[in-house]
């Protein structure tokens, strides 16, 4: 009994509280190319009737575009790699630790324990899980290119309101 609430502690100081990952709400980082060729990277704070303000990547400033003056806005999602590793290795893991639990017989394997062989299998079948979701989470990264020049202005109104759902600051108007 001593050895498996060890194991439970142990696992459970491996998956901290979700309240030490909470950060500021981000906008969508966005790539605009402008109708006299240049280009500006960075991330959408606000989206008002005709523009746009964005903070540049490279200098950190903002930058506000006239979307009249937009070719077409490309925008970066988010990488999922890093959730693939987590829930890879939370499957993988509570996956092994209960083969590892539920399979163990003294003297079949190299574990002395049940609690050995549940963190023993846990380990390499989390380790797997880690491999498998992370090439799931890179599968699922996307780009989408939003064209502007050369669409009828009632077209526009539906752009705005999803730049405005990615931005910053979604309510301010």
């Amino acid at each position: 009994m001593k050895k498996i609430m060890t194991l439970i502690i142990g696992v459970s100081l491996l998956f901290p509280s979700g309240a030490l990952f909470a950060k500021e709400k981000q906008g969508a980082q966005l790539v605009i190319t402008k109708t006299d060729g240049t280009e500006i990277k960075g991330e959408l704070i606000v989206v008002k009737e005709n523009l746009l303000l964005l903070m540049d990547s490279l200098s950190g400033g903002d930058v506000s575009t006239d979307i009249r003056e937009v070719v077409k806005i490309g925008i970066i999602n988010e990488s999922r790699f890093k959730n693939g590793l987590l829930y890879g290795l939370l499957f993988g893991g509570s996956v092994g630790a209960i083969i590892g639990f539920g399979s163990y017989k003294k003297g079949d394997w190299f574990f002395s324990s049940r609690a050995e062989a549940a963190a023993g299998i846990a380990l390499f079948f989390g380790g797997a899980g880690v491999v498998i979701g992370g090439i799931s989470g890179l599968a699922k990264e996307k780009y989408e290119t939003i064209q502007i020049q050369g669409s009828p202005s009632e077209k526009l109104a539906p752009i705005r309101e999803k730049l405005r759902k990615k931005a910053r600051f979604p309510d301010y108007k």
